[in-house]
């Protein structure tokens, strides 16, 4: 059978839009050899992740259609954004894959846009091609099969869209014409520029370099060198590699700032998606993170991709506050770069997109990009019509030099007035013996003293969230402080007034927050907070599961975790025999309620010996009017009640943990912990990790084990939440409050150790009462609670918040204090 040989795939230079009378000779040529592609679409990346990942091993694609550089994008921003993939599996008639089309809607608003995946984080958009695709499919399947996709899409009333905008296609997709730019295309604003390399560095760079330049290369490196010892260090760690990105964030956020451009690390999930990527160690040997080191300063910083036989500079930055940066520490590492790319034998040094002056120096290729715009339905019309008009005055604008300069100029004099207090920074993260800004942002804390004191230790200024009377909220530390009663009620006006103030702020605040309330309305509101402070929370489905007492045990069951027998019930719906479990039990409500609290007090659960005690509970338990949890006790008292306590961050990394034990509780039995130590206990740190593992939790948490008289532990239940325990382990060397802080604001951490076995905490007042209910006589008491490390609300350095609070109390009826929450308007100190 003679084959076909369609020319305009294998012609770079074929027109972009090829005319009807080619594309019938193409048919005629080839319609006897292939009947075209037929599209599976997947609407998850799961459901195609083993095909896909098989595929680009031998796929003709760029690094920005690699499945785990996609499924990041999509975990901390699309997913976040109401991204809708559209991954359509295209096959030969064999049923071998033939490309794959990574697709997506953005149905945030109207019209909806159906474009590449994650396209404005790529660099290069395009389908994964097979080898032989363009030798297979001629250009008229090709086009019959696009028509056929498209209808496909629309057939499916939630893939419905409006318009169709496909940006930044190369012409090539390795060695073949990329086919979707056949369709009626505009040229992009900006080109992209890749240089081949050699196998040996020096003959490259006298290959690039004029003999002038040279000598100015080696003037310009002496100079820099009297700043201090210049290294070139490869990160090969995720804690450095995360060093690293946070320093080229902090130069890249100058940049823009001094330039008047948006600064695309201030959008939602951007960072977070850098960090996952560089941070990953199952993904390290992908990226290059790189730095340049003068003595103790990160000179000049680098993310890069490694991918197939190219070395795609992905992004770049210098330390412009630095006087040695007059002599081109970005230009140095740059040479750096190159010299280690030709040393890992790759091939190929793509610049990608972008037409800065230094690519155009070193490149020998440019790269064409195409756009393609088309609407679908009559609401399209107006957007479309809109994106092309946008796109060529952008274009003339970028290919037009004095008009360029004109707007680069107008932009940067904007973008210095506008930030000029920030630009006049003389600290930076890219120093090691200067931290940037240090604890210039402020902690927003929703909590008491016990999670204030480990962060005022610290020197971190703090504004406080809290309910009337507690005293963290007449603190010295308080710089800000609002006043409210219930975190269930009135949420939208709480979510106003934490806007208001974090957006009043120079930096977003770090947002802390301590009770299971508190905990709900971030987790509930984190999209809305997420733009005006940073916080560390677990993903949402998991939030809920652990709050609700009902969804965790169906959790615990799910995963197998070592929880006691449970079961839900209502006592309006069952009788107390039919709860099937073994006596003694302990009946818990699902959340902490005020009813719960208004019949049983303080007491978070209550003991049912046998079936004729729990039936003598029964009226009381129909008076609350709610579900509650029935659960098999373990027997021993609340001093076999052990915890393991850890910050994990974005990266799964334990960043901070410790365990601890209960010493006394009020009341006695099923109370609130009064007295706790510090201790190192090793099958509870062992089983602690590993739950969280099998959780894949991030943040912090708090996970309760009961020991029974056998040694086992048993977990009792799990908070992803800042806690009074913080107070203690800060004392004993694991502040984790300040450990988030440094995170989020890209300040060193804090140096953390194991923490010190045998740190004590203890709330006096609560505890004198639960130490004469255990027997302990008065005098040690009073002897032990004196050698305590720890004190919540009582500090020499803090003396009148205690004062203040008492005072409040007794000048404010508790029914009057807590009627109504203040206003919005009513933060003290912003």
């Amino acid at each position: 059978m003679k084959r076909a040989t369609p020319l305009a795939y294998r012609n770079a230079d074929a027109p972009a839009e090829p005319g009807q009378a080619a594309i019938a000779r193409l048919a005629d040529l080839s319609r006897e050899f292939s009947p075209g592609v037929n599209f599976v679409i997947h609407r998850t990346l799961e459901s195609v992740e083993e095909e896909w990942r098989r595929f680009e091993q031998f796929a003709d694609c760029t690094a920005f259609q690699s499945f785990d550089w996609l499924t990041t994008w999509y975990r901390h921003i699309g997913s976040v954004d109401g991204v809708i993939p559209v991954i359509a599996v295209g096959a030969f008639a064999n049923g071998e894959t033939a490309l794959i089309v990574p697709m997506a809607i953005h149905s945030d608003r109207a019209p909806r846009r159906l474009c590449w995946f994650a396209q404005e984080q790529c660099d290069y958009n395009a389908p994964l091609l097979s080898p032989d695709f363009s030798r297979r499919i001629p250009l008229d399947r090709f086009l019959a099969a696009w028509q056929e996709l498209r209808a496909l899409i629309k057939s499916d009333p939630q893939l419905r869209y409006d318009w169709i905008d496909l940006e930044k296609m190369p012409r090539l997709v390795g060695t073949q014409i990329n086919p979707f730019t056949h369709l009626p295309v505009t040229v992009n604003p900006s080109g992209a520029h890749l240089t081949q390399l050699g196998d040996d560095w020096e003959k490259f760079y006298f290959a690039k370099r004029s003999s002038a330049t040279r000598r100015r290369d080696r003037a310009k490196r002496r100079h820099i060198s009297e700043f201090g010892e210049i290294r070139f260090v490869t990160c090969t760690d995720p804690a450095e590699a995360k060093r690293t990105l946070e320093a080229l964030i902090d130069q890249k956020s100058r940049a823009f700032a001094r330039r008047g451009i948006p600064d695309i690390f201030q959008r939602r999930g951007f960072k977070e998606f850098f960090f996952d990527l560089a941070t990953n160690p199952n993904l390290l040997h992908l990226f290059h993170i790189s730095r340049i080191e003068v003595g103790d300063t990160l000179a000049a910083t680098n993310f890069a991709i490694v991918f197939g036989d190219c070395y795609y500079h992905v992004l770049a930055s210098y330390d412009d506050t630095a006087a040695m940066s007059h002599y081109g520490t970005g230009a140095l590492h740059l040479r750096e770069l190159l010299a280690y790319a030709i040393g890992r034998g790759l091939r190929r040094f793509d610049f990608t997109i972008g037409d800065e002056p230094y690519k155009l120096e070193w490149s020998d290729c440019s790269i064409e990009l195409f756009d393609h715009s088309a609407a679908a339905t009559w609401h399209g019309w107006p957007i479309n019509l809109s994106s092309l008009a946008r796109r060529r005055i952008k274009r003339f604008i970028k290919q037009t030099p004095i008009a360029w300069r004109l707007v680069s100029y107008v932009r940067s004099t904007i973008g210095s007035l506008t930030h000029s207090g920030d630009l006049k920074s003389e600290h930076s993260v890219t120093s090691r013996s200067a931290p940037t800004k240090p604890h210039q942002t402020v902690a927003c804390i929703m909590g008491d003293m016990d999670l204030l004191q480990p962060l005022a230790a610290a020197q971190i200024p703090c504004a406080v969230v809290t309910r009337p009377g507690v005293p963290s909220l007449y603190s010295r530390h308080a710089r800000a402080r609002l006043a409210w009663e219930d975190f269930s009620q009135n949420s939208e006006v709480l979510l106003n007034a934490m806007l208001r103030f974090g957006r009043a702020q120079r930096e977003r605040p770090v947002l802390f927050y301590q009770e299971d309330a508190q905990l709900s309305f971030v987790s509930r509101h984190r999209e809305q907070l997420s733009e005006a402070f940073h916080f560390v929370v677990p993903e949402a489905s998991l939030v809920e599961d652990l709050v609700d007492k009902a969804r965790f045990a169906a959790l615990a069951k799910h995963l197998d975790l070592p929880v006691p027998t449970s079961r839900q019930f209502h006592p309006v719906a069952v009788e107390p025999h039919e709860l099937d479990l073994r006596f003694p039990v302990i009946i818990k409500p699902l959340i902490r309620l005020d009813r719960w609290n208004n019949i049983f007090g303080l007491r978070k659960a209550i003991e049912a010996r046998d079936t004729e005690s729990l039936r003598a509970l029964w009226p009381q338990l129909t008076d609350v009017g709610i579900d509650l949890l029935a659960q098999e006790l373990i027997p021993g008292a609340e001093t076999q009640v052990e915890s393991y306590h850890c910050y994990v961050d974005n990266s799964g990394s334990t960043a901070g943990e410790f365990t601890g034990r209960k010493i006394r509780t009020y009341p006695l039995s099923y109370g609130h912990t009064t007295a706790l130590e510090i201790t190192d206990i090793a099958d509870v740190r062992g089983l602690g990790r590993d739950i969280v593992k099998r959780l894949s939790l991030t943040g912090v948490a708090k996970l309760d084990f009961k020991r029974d008289p056998a040694g086992k532990l048993h977990l009792l239940e799990i908070n992803p939440r800042f806690t009074l325990w913080h107070n203690a382990a800060a004392v004993a060397g694991v502040n984790i409050p300040a450990l988030v802080y440094a995170d989020l604001t890209g300040a060193p951490r804090p140096k953390t150790d194991r923490a010190t076995i045998g740190v004590c905490w203890c709330k006096p007042w609560n505890d004198f009462r639960a130490a004469l209910g255990s027997g302990v006589p008065p005098a040690e008491w009073v002897t032990w609670t004196l050698r305590c490390e720890s004190k919540s609300v009582l500090s020499w350095r803090d003396p009148m918040q205690a004062v203040r609070s008492t005072l409040h109390r007794l000048q404010t009826p508790r029914d009057s204090a807590g009627a109504k929450n203040l206003k919005p308007r009513d933060w003290i100190g912003l």
